[in-house]
């Protein structure tokens, strides 16, 4: 059985660089790694940990929209932080984007993310079959 795989793309979040800002297969769809990056002028936004989170969960919403998902449909969260300390600031936001039944999640600390940003965040959300 051929497995469908679709690119998405929406011009209401940043471009992509080499890969593509998700891809919708078998009833998923995989989102890329998003940071804080301006769609319209392609720069990285590098201010608060908070703008940032909601910056991104934005950027994801509306890729999910684009692949006939949406928040609510998310089953996994990927949230990668360039400090351990900044993790209060970033679930306070989070947890507006995802306030009745959170999707499984791992946040750590890493070292380096791009473009010297606080915070970039990927996931995994089912596509309804009517989508």
């Amino acid at each position: 059985m051929k497995q469908e795989r679709t690119v998405i793309h929406t011009n209401k979040a940043p471009p992509p660089g080499p890969y593509s800002q998700a891809i919708a297969c078998n009833g998923f769809v995989f989102v890329s790694g998003q940071t804080s990056d301006d769609p319209v002028t392609h720069e990285p936004v590098h201010d608060s940990v908070a703008a940032q989170t909601e910056r991104i969960l934005t950027h994801i919403r509306f890729i999910l929209e684009a692949a006939g998902s949406s928040l609510e449909q998310v089953v996994k969260v990927n949230v990668y932080l360039s400090d351990w300390s900044h993790k209060p600031a970033m679930n306070e936001v989070y947890e507006r984007f995802f306030p009745h039944a959170p999707p499984a999640r791992i946040a750590m600390a890493v070292k380096g993310l791009d473009a010297g940003l606080d915070v970039e965040i990927d996931c995994i959300a089912a596509v309804p079959a009517s989508a």
